[in-house]
């Protein structure tokens, strides 16, 4: 099973990063076409000849629905990344030779830089293992560069990969490249961000994110005025983190009050503006929540040139578990994060990619871990927190 690229000789791990995803409905998968390509036939502008292959059976009963974001919260049937292991067992291995792609949001992002090196990861440990897989990722200029990324994305279309692990900047930005990657066969995966169109989900649950951050802060803090720094308007993982967070500790009925919550689009210094002009705007300010962790080094800088303590005075939360929070974590700076850890979650997305391509099928939702790290616990590895092994083969 795989598309053969005639500029490109698919026999071996090649990963690259490069710098640079509107509207419709629900459609049936397209019938595949019965003819393979000549074999002496040349590219043609840039564009590739591929061999088709049918549509995946995870995918028979049609593609998502263009039109609106494919939302993880509200399916019924979900399974863990470990339920799944158990119950379909070892990767199939039939000589088959995958070609996949993964698009993300950012390389400036420690989050995302993570997220792509767990791709390149875990295409080498399957072709190691006998399922020969390439992944090229790809990345705008900027988590604001949203027409980069849809541009990006339909190259990978173009190119004619077997598969797409998509992490857009918006729910919409990359509607078009998804339309294209369906009228082609070539699923979509959501990885960690929702979108339009969007096949299935693979990533943690991003409203528990915020419901993990509250207890920490119910249970470490108690008591206090709290202030919310989100990441850009307009996105599920935004809204559920934020939603989590603050509807958790009213169920709570705890004694930590959320008074405010601006937006720094994901931007450090934006963020430490934003926590500066809190601060100034409530004096008794005790805890920031930020929606991500390059936010939360931003409030962390703030908090540091006001003059409160951190850890005594104030109280920073982040979300992601990147390695520059867990430093800070060491330092007694950032309180705590929630970690979503990047690098084995691209590992577990690109794996269940592989057993769909191979035949195998699963629920539309696969659930990746999420807990909060902090001083307590920091300097665990993080492949023993999650339980982590490589995959096995059969």
């Amino acid at each position: 099973m795989k598309r053969r690229m005639l500029s490109v000789l698919l026999c071996a791990v090649m990963a690259t990063a490069v710098f640079g995803c509107g509207s419709g409905a629900a459609s049936e998968p397209v019938a595949a076409e019965t003819e393979a390509a000549p074999s002496g036939e040349a590219e043609i502008q840039g564009e590739t000849e591929k061999e088709t292959v049918g549509v995946p059976a995870q995918f028979s009963a049609g593609w998502g629905d263009t039109s609106q974001a494919f939302d993880p919260l509200v399916v019924e049937e979900t399974w863990t990344f470990e339920e799944m292991r158990e119950k379909l067992g070892p990767i199939p291995v039939d000589g088959s030779e995958l070609a996949l792609a993964a698009t993300i949001r950012s390389v400036d992002n420690v989050y995302w830089q993570a997220l792509s090196d767990g791709y390149h990861a875990m295409a080498e440990k399957l072709t190691a293992g006998g399922v020969t897989t390439t992944m090229d990722i790809q990345a705008p200029m900027g988590e604001s560069d949203t027409e980069g990324q849809l541009a990006n994305m339909k190259d990978q279309v173009r190119q004619g990969v077997d598969l797409i692990l998509a992490s857009p900047i918006s729910t919409s930005n990359c509607t078009e490249a998804v339309e294209n990657a369906h009228n082609d066969n070539i699923p979509t995966i959501a990885v960690n961000n929702e979108f339009n169109g969007a096949d299935m989900f693979i990533g943690p649950n991003s409203y528990d994110e915020g419901v993990v951050a509250a207890d920490w802060a119910d249970e470490n803090v108690g008591e206090g005025e709290c202030a919310i720094i989100m990441g850009l308007a307009g996105t599920d993982v935004v809204k559920n983190r934020t939603n989590g967070f603050s509807e958790r500790l009213e169920e709570l009925n705890s004694d930590i009050k959320v008074v405010d919550s601006q937006n720094a689009d994901w931007d450090r210094n934006k963020a430490k503006d934003v926590a500066a002009t809190m601060m100034k705007t409530y004096p008794n300010l005790k805890i920031i929540c930020c929606n991500n962790d390059v936010m939360a080094m931003g409030a962390v800088e703030a908090v540091k040139e006001s003059g409160k303590v951190l850890n005594q005075d104030m109280f920073v939360i982040g979300m992601d578990g990147t390695d520059e929070a867990y430093e800070s974590i060491r330092k007694n700076e950032l309180s705590a994060t929630v970690s979503m850890f990047p690098f084995y979650e691209s590992q577990m997305a690109t794996e269940c990619a592989v057993r769909i391509l191979l035949g195998q099928e699963m629920p539309s939702v696969i659930w990746t871990p999420a807990m909060v790290t902090d001083s307590s616990n920091v300097d665990s590895e993080e492949a023993d927190t999650i339980g982590w092994t490589d995959p096995t083969f059969e």
